[in-house]
């Protein structure tokens, strides 16, 4: 039993959404294996460049790689040597900044009532918890070899006798008529292994991230062939380019976002050293290395990042120093570093690097650090690109690329189409207009009135449309076509010559002849193909007269109206799907009422059968045959140039007037 086609399309839409839920599922609780192999593929995109333009001075390949992640993992260490050595400063400069955040809180208190109460009371609460910390130092005197971090850790994490020292418990009073021994329990073991855990998963992830980059650096080659062979089924040409076209957007987006990101950390930890120097009595911002070696990690990671990297300074600018002065100088500073960077230095770094839009960004930034947390931040704009590389050469996967692509490939008839079905009237001759100014008259009948007519016509027929609202959309049209203004390479019309925009049949074609060339045309089954004959006089006005009979007149009407006119050239235009057997039957009513003139079949569209087509059009009495509007004017041009010429006036040979058949 064969099952009816929207059987098929259901059973394939929910088995498409399983694949996904599925994949979805498999990416969070594989996490610990794919974050790390994540992790590696990017390091492997950053560092392959390098690796690249070693070979091409004539290093071999595993020595290039060898050094540049030796290089790269020299450099992180630095950084993350000098991050720890500026946190155990900033830990150890915290106390003596109490005093300034209780007058700034106290400060902001005065100013409301509501809220005052309270940040007033928080301030009183930050001052007695000083305080009894404080008591605390004094009562638990450090020892003189411990660091500022071992102090500020024994405070937050008070060892035995800090309190209960006071109270031993020796069986010697009242109060303590028990003697006590603490026996030491497994706990500290528990503990050291708790602690090492804690400590040993970011370095095995660490450890695992850098086998996986140099592995993936030294046999690059290798994987991207096995990589083909195994998805291309076949196709080498699509998957190569894919896999060139991912690498080489991944490569140029981390490269350049190093570039800026290290450039911003730089010029904001001297910014805040000169603010420091100027504005302060001190002479020094606190920590100034620490907040741009901050930054720069910390842009890494799409929008939250510069956010987080800004919070840092400015909160020591406003605790650390007296008045607002020195935290308006740090913001001032901040905002012109990101309007700089923003609008000047990423545009010209990044260029078309990823594909991706703002929208996407954001979307991708949310899902992936939902999926994998913090390192789905960090890999959330890679990761996007690959998607969107995917949908790009993937048919199936195409929705990805049009939902998160920057460039969305959207075709001007369809816009225009929208713009109807939304009866948005004035943006729809705004964009018919742009598109014949920007282009010209022909091609914008090409690319956007035959395809919307045509468009309207199939949505008809299949019932998406009513009777009531295709009409009404082909009376738009027509009344869009109406206010098109005349191509610009038209000639002027000529005052004393009879307007060529003649509508009414019933006119008589002799009055108008006597200056112009007169075209006659038919439709052959549908009332949307008079649109394209008034397309043909605008495009025409100054050079023929068109008349136009509708679909309604009767075949002998048509065929009597030629004869008495003697046209220059009969035009039929047929607007698929249908019409071709009418078009056939209209040919041969005209060669049977004696009329030798060219007749030129207009069938707009696009035709496999097309020479079996153009045959039986010959058959029928028919001279040319043309499949778009473009070359049908061209067509209609030629032959009404060659009428216009006297008769003793020799024509120059043109190739293309001479042509039959224009497919």
């Amino acid at each position: 039993m064969v099952k009816p086609k929207s059987d098929l399309a259901t059973i394939a839409a929910v088995a498409q959404l399983l694949a996904v839920v599925l994949t979805v599922a498999a990416l969070f609780f594989a996490r610990d294996v794919f974050i790390p192999l994540a992790l590696g593929l990017l390091l492997s995109f950053l560092l392959s460049p390098v690796v690249n333009r070693l070979q091409r001075m004539g290093i071999p390949n595993v020595a290039a790689v060898v050094s540049t992640a030796l290089v790269a993992f020299l450099l992180l260490a630095a950084g993350f040597t000098l991050l720890g050595r500026e946190l155990t400063t900033l830990v150890g400069d915290l106390p003596q900044h109490k005093d300034e955040l209780v007058a700034k809180a106290r400060s902001v208190a005065g100013l409301t009532s509501g809220v005052g109460g309270s940040l007033d009371k928080l301030a009183d609460e930050v001052s007695e918890a000083m305080e009894k910390g404080a008591e605390t130092e004094r009562k638990v005197k450090p020892s003189e070899n411990d660091s500022i971090f071992q102090e500020w850790t024994k405070k937050l994490l008070p060892v035995d006798g800090s309190e209960d020292a006071e109270i031993a418990n020796d069986g010697t009073s009242a109060k303590t008529p028990l003697f006590i021994k603490e026996v030491q329990s497994d706990l500290p073991l528990a503990s050291w292994a708790t602690t090492a855990g804690t400590v040993l998963g970011p370095l095995a992830t660490a450890g695992l991230v850098s086998v996986f980059a140099l592995f993936m650096l030294i046999h690059r080659e290798d994987l991207r062939d096995r990589i083909i062979a195994v998805v291309s089924h076949g196709n080498y040409v699509t998957t190569t380019e894919a896999i060139d076209e991912a690498a080489a957007r991944i490569s140029r987006y981390l490269i350049a976002q190093t570039i800026v990101n290290t450039s911003y950390g730089f010029v904001l930890s001297i910014g805040l050293a000169v603010i420091g120097v100027t504005m302060t009595e001190e002479g020094f911002f606190p920590n100034a290395i620490l907040w741009g070696a901050l930054a720069t990690c910390l842009r890494f990671v799409p929008y939250l990042g510069p956010t987080a990297a800004a919070i840092f300074p400015l909160a020591i600018a406003l605790s650390v120093f007296p008045g607002y002065g020195v935290f308006a100088a740090v913001l001032a500073l901040i905002v012109v570093m990101e309007l700089l960077s923003n609008n000047i230095l990423e545009p010209w770094l990044y260029g078309a690097s990823t594909g991706i839009s703002a929208v996407a960004v954001i979307i991708a930034a949310v899902f992936w650090g939902w999926l994998w947390g913090p390192v789905g931040l960090l890999l959330s704009t890679p990761l996007t690109v690959c998607l969107v590389v995917l949908g790009r050469y993937v048919p199936r996967f195409k929705i990805l690329s049009t939902l998160f692509g920057e460039e969305v490939e959207i075709k001007a008839s369809m816009r225009f189409y929208q713009r109807m079905l939304a009866g948005d009237e004035h943006r729809a001759a705004e964009l018919l207009q742009h598109q014949v100014n920007h282009s010209d008259f022909n091609s914008a009948c090409d690319d956007v009135i035959v395809p919307t007519l045509k468009r309207i016509r199939m949505d008809h027929d299949s019932e998406h449309l009513s009777g009531t609202d295709a009409s009404r959309l082909f009376a738009m049209a027509g009344g869009l076509i109406a206010r098109l203004d005349k191509p610009t390479d038209a000639p002027a019309t000529d005052p004393d010559v009879p307007d060529a925009n003649i509508t009414d049949a019933n006119v008589p074609a002799t009055d108008v002849a006597a200056e112009l060339p007169v075209v006659i045309g038919c439709t052959s089954h549908h009332f949307s193909e008079s649109l394209i004959l008034n397309l043909l006089r605008i495009s025409g006005a100054g050079e023929h007269a068109l008349i136009s009979i509708d679909d309604e007149t009767l075949p002998q009407e048509v065929v009597r109206r030629i004869v008495d006119s003697e046209p220059a050239v009969v035009v039929i235009v047929v607007l698929p799907q249908g019409g071709f057997a009418q078009a056939r039957y209209l040919c041969k009513s005209i060669r049977s009422g004696k009329y030798n003139g060219p007749i030129v079949i207009s069938c707009l569209g696009k035709f496999k059968n097309f020479d079996r087509l153009f045959v039986r059009f010959r058959k029928a009495g028919a001279t040319s045959m043309t499949t778009s509007y473009s070359q049908t004017h061209a067509k209609v041009q030629s032959i009404v140039k060659r009428r216009r010429v006297p008769p003793n006036t020799e024509i120059p040979t043109d190739p293309e007037a001479s042509l039959e058949v224009t497919s």
